[in-house]
């Protein structure tokens, strides 16, 4: 896996090469944003999963200059940080926002049913200006919780791996010495 991204993920060359990235040239030439360490690769998926679950804007970029600041402040990895964020795409964002309006409203104790049988009738704005406050606690309960979730799995995924390349290695060694 860490020769694939290494091979999908652009160098810091062909990137400051870019004009319009030439005035952020100090900034992605930090060594930590670009080093597959495990620190660094797993607080990135796990900051990923958290912005992907921001309520999308769609004529605005919002995720991936979040992705951006906040990479490049904390010298996350940022080829993980932005492959982990475009979970929250076009095809994703209706599960995505009715699942924070569901989880928001249970935890806040709102009923749905009323104020969709009203949407599915009459479209009134002030119905839907009810639906801010669920969607942007659903959305931070799941974007947390997924991070959290997330944070574990590519801690545990990062160490089996380390684990099995260990015990590939030291069988190598061992065959060889049986052999030679």
């Amino acid at each position: 896996m860490h020769s694939w991204l290494k091979r999908i993920t652009p160098d810091r060359a062909r990137l400051e090469a870019h004009g319009f990235l030439r005035p952020f040239r100090a900034l992605l030439g930090q060594r930590e944003c670009w080093c597959f360490h495990r620190s660094s690769v797993t607080r990135a998926f796990a900051l990923g999963l958290f912005i992907a679950f921001i309520p999308p804007i769609p004529l605005l970029p919002m995720h991936l200059l979040i992705c951006a600041l906040l990479g490049l402040m904390l010298r996350l990895n940022l080829p993980v940080l932005f492959a982990t964020t475009f979970i929250s795409n076009p095809f994703t964002w209706l599960p995505q926002i009715a699942g924070s309006i569901w989880v928001g409203a249970k935890l806040m104790g709102m009923n749905l049913a009323p104020l969709l049988h009203e949407l599915a009738y009459r479209t009134h704005w002030a119905s839907i200006k009810q639906l801010w406050a669920p969607l942007l606690l659903g959305a931070l309960v799941l974007g947390l919780t997924f991070s959290l979730v997330g944070y574990l799995l590519a801690q545990c995924l990062w160490r089996l791996r380390v684990g099995y390349l260990w015990h590939r290695r030291r069988s190598r060694l061992t065959r060889r010495r049986t052999l030679g």
